[in-house]
């Protein structure tokens, strides 16, 4: 009996060594990050995150620049739509003035000079953007860049510690306004990166963290706006 139990013992222990070594992992690569269709063409797939930044697209009158033309594009999801609008209605109700109640109610000019601030002309990639720190910014300044319509926007990408090393950790991509480049980077109002280098046929989509960026980049310039 006791030679029987070690024996059934000894079985389960080999099946669940069989079980264990069985391969239950599939490795799919390295993600593609190529869209075979425009810039417009990506946002429109993703209705959860970007339906509201379609129509405001539609809005300013700028279909055909994220359709046709060669772009580089930092996305703000609807999140970023939702909480500005929620405190632009706010601010409005607090003095008295009409609420937003569709989106249609905002000129098409407001529109078309906020959003372009995320639109740039040609294509660029994370690793085309230069190193910024803001700490140490007369050695890692990003670099600014004129915007569609010629807002002037710093871009540059920060790049974290591992292991005690300066510089050798994960990278990051951040968008920064500033409505005056004497500012020091402690005042830019800064938008980090989720996900970069997704590529339709027209350019590169890079798009901004969820909960961490009001549309505008200011919370009350739009209102002010």
């Amino acid at each position: 009996i006791r030679y029987r139990k070690l024996l059934i013992a000894g079985l389960v222990v080999m099946g669940l060594f069989a079980a264990c070594k069985k391969d239950y992992y599939k490795d799919s690569g390295l993600a593609n990050g190529r869209y075979e269709g425009s810039v417009l063409d990506y946002l429109k797939s993703k209705p959860f995150f970007f339906d509201t930044l379609v129509q405001v697209i539609d809005l300013a009158g700028m279909s055909d620049v994220f359709q046709k033309e060669q772009i580089t594009f930092f996305a703000p999801s609807n999140m970023c739509f939702d909480s500005t609008l929620m405190y632009t209605n706010r601010l409005l109700y607090s003095a008295g003035k009409d609420t937003i109640s569709k989106l249609s109610q905002v000129p098409k000019d407001l529109w078309r000079k906020v959003l372009s601030r995320y639109v740039f002309k040609g294509k660029n990639l994370l690793n085309d953007y230069p190193q910024l720190d803001p700490n140490y910014y007369d050695t890692y300044p990003g670099q600014f860049y004129r915007s569609y319509d010629g807002a002037l926007m710093n871009i540059g990408v920060i790049y974290g510690s591992a292991g005690g090393a300066q510089y050798a950790g994960y990278r990051q991509l951040f968008l920064s306004y500033t409505p005056d480049i004497t500012f020091k980077p402690s005042f830019w109002r800064k938008a980090p990166v989720s996900s970069v280098n997704i590529e339709p046929r027209n350019g590169a989509v890079h798009v901004l963290n969820f909960t961490n960026h009001f549309f505008a980049f200011d919370i009350n310039e739009f209102y002010q706006l």
